[in-house]
């Protein structure tokens, strides 16, 4: 599990150029929404597999030469899975916009692929 956790954080924290990023974090301690963005991947981790392999194939499509849309738009709804869940899970934890802000910080360091502030 640890191995599957570690590979869905490096693929969503790997990007793509056509995504946009969040501003660079910033070099402080590991926030204290860590723990709890930690224990939801763990306990949604195939959601997380389902994103990272749907974003996969589509890549490696539109690397081929051979781009999909259908493939794109299947691995796109997965991420706004991802997201969703993310901001439940953010809402539920914030109880201030600092709180928020930590949060929010803490996911675009683990996972820049993803967009929680609609950015």
């Amino acid at each position: 599990m640890r191995r599957t956790l570690a590979r869905v954080s490096g693929f969503l924290r790997s990007g793509n150029a056509d995504v946009p990023q969040a501003n660079p974090p910033d070099s402080t301690p590991a926030s204290d929404a860590s723990p709890v963005i930690q224990s939801y991947a763990e306990s949604h981790a195939a959601l997380f597999e389902r994103a990272e392999r749907l974003r996969e194939k589509a890549d490696r499509l539109d690397q081929e030469g051979t781009p999909s849309d259908s493939a794109s738009n299947r691995a796109r709804r997965a991420e706004e899975e991802v997201e969703t869940g993310l901001r439940e899970l953010r809402s539920s934890y914030a109880s201030n916009g600092d709180a928020e802000v930590r949060f929010d910080r803490e996911v675009a360091r683990r996972y820049p692929r993803l967009r929680l502030s609609g950015e």
